[in-house]
């Protein structure tokens, strides 16, 4: 039988949680509205062109590839609470400086820099709020808190694209001669300060191993590049000792390959649509509502695993939910009318939700406690390489590749075959880590 791990509610029932839920579901939200924000000024400083927006990605999941394994294992070696604050704040100076440095340079190569930046301590961040929350809930409330977090990452996320697309249309800002995509920068700066704020009021104890005790960061550094190599031989032993690792390790790479579809290929089809590309500002609209359908659809999928999911098998939610995003990707690439993508937007929200929540899940069941930082990073190192790679290669595929070989629409071809693929996989997946239940 699964695991029992409480149900929905019963983690907002610990205070000390459910307002570190409120921080974080504020920060989340200012995270959307800079997604839109970095959308809208892609499209204001380039051609829209599928690799315009692969470069991004670049910047966004380089962070990741590059230190990953070290950050992971200094979050493991300091207090989460404190990694948390530091972070946030610093992300409230970065991406405040987004509109200024851009107005003065009147280049959009000093946006990579700064995102990249960003993205970087948002890996401390991560590492440090998945590891916090078994400081926040007992161990069988887990469950229920990784289905919160879920489940307010994705109202965050309704309200983040709705409002982005709003703000972006919005000519109001231009009284305060700010440009709409400015505004989502600077809200989005605020937004990490009061997550600094209700972080620094939790009252939680941590309990450290001795080897985390190091106060000198020079030392700290020093121990973790002797000890780097004997931190990832941890890590590749755990993957080869729990199946469960496993399987939600070769799953992850399969939600990267349908995350990476987003801005080379969806984004595009949605501002080329017949309905939508009547204007930049209304395109980038539509591009953010439809990103609120999906955080409805993935909203009301981790309320259903919240309640209903203790009860199933992890991988089977994994693997049904996978395919099945994966049938609606080659759906979406045969809508030809801005309204049917909300269906199939939704649907694919709702079961791709699960998905990740049931993945955390695993990675905290299966892996011990000390080395938790490591591995949500090496998660991160996962998704972002998996993100960018496969965002590239759609990018590269859509733009220069499909073209020489005759095809039209592009990005609805490499879509199509993308979300068959992924439904195949998903498929296969089911024999990795078949011999325990999870």
């Amino acid at each position: 039988m699964p695991h029992r791990s409480g149900h929905f509610a019963a983690a907002l029932s610990e205070r000390p949680f459910a307002l570190f839920v409120a921080g974080q579901f504020v920060s989340q939200f200012g995270d959307y509205l800079a997604q839109i924000a970095l959308i809208a000024v892609v499209g204001v400083y380039t051609t829209r062109a599928p690799l315009a927006y692969s470069q991004l990605t670049v910047a966004i999941a380089l962070p990741a590839l590059l230190f990953g394994p070290i950050i992971g294992a200094l979050v493991d070696r300091r207090r989460k609470r404190s990694v948390l604050m530091a972070a946030d704040g610093l992300r409230a100076v970065i991406i405040a400086l987004i509109p200024v440095s851009m107005k003065i340079t009147g280049s959009v190569l000093v946006l990579f820099p700064l995102v990249f930046a960003s993205f970087l301590l948002g890996l401390f961040a991560n590492a440090a709020r998945y590891a916090l929350i078994p400081s926040l809930v007992p161990p069988s409330k887990i469950f229920a808190a990784n289905a919160v977090m879920n489940f307010v990452n994705k109202l965050a996320g309704l309200l983040g694209f709705v409002g982005g697309g709003l703000l972006v249309v919005g000519g109001f800002w231009r009284g305060l001669r700010l440009e709409p995509w400015e505004a989502g920068f600077y809200v989005d700066s605020l937004t990490f300060l009061a997550s600094v704020v209700t972080v620094a009021l939790l009252g939680v104890r941590e309990h450290f191993q001795p080897r985390e005790r190091e106060s000198n960061l020079k030392e700290l550094w020093l121990r973790r590049i002797r000890n780097f190599k004997e931190d990832q031989r941890e890590l590749l032993a755990l993957v080869r000792a729990q199946p469960m690792v496993r399987f939600t390790v070769a799953t992850l790479l399969l939600v990267a390959l349908f995350g990476g579809t987003l801005y080379p290929l969806v984004v595009v089809i949605v501002q080329k649509g017949p309905q939508v590309a009547i204007g930049g500002d209304i395109a980038t609209h539509k591009v953010g509502f439809l990103g609120g359908v999906l955080a409805v659809g993935m909203m009301l999928g981790s309320l259903s695993v919240g309640f209903l999911g203790h009860r199933l098998s992890r991988r089977g939610l994994v693997v049904a939910g996978l395919c099945a995003t994966g049938v609606l990707m080659s759906l979406f690439s045969l809508s030809r009318h801005y309204w049917e993508f909300l269906p199939v937007a939704f649907l694919a929200g709702f079961f791709l939700s699960p998905v990740m929540i049931a993945q955390d899940t695993m990675l905290h069941e299966s892996s011990p406690e000390s080395i938790w930082g490591r591995v949500f990073s090496g998660r991160d190192i996962i998704l972002n390489g998996g993100f960018m790679a496969v965002s590239l290669l759609m990018g590269f595929a859509a733009q220069l590749v499909l073209p020489l070989l005759g095809t039209v629409n592009h990005e609805r071809v490499a879509l199509f075959w993308t979300g068959a693929f992924l439904a195949v996989l998903s498929l296969l997946a089911v024999y990795i880590g078949r011999n325990r239940k999870a």
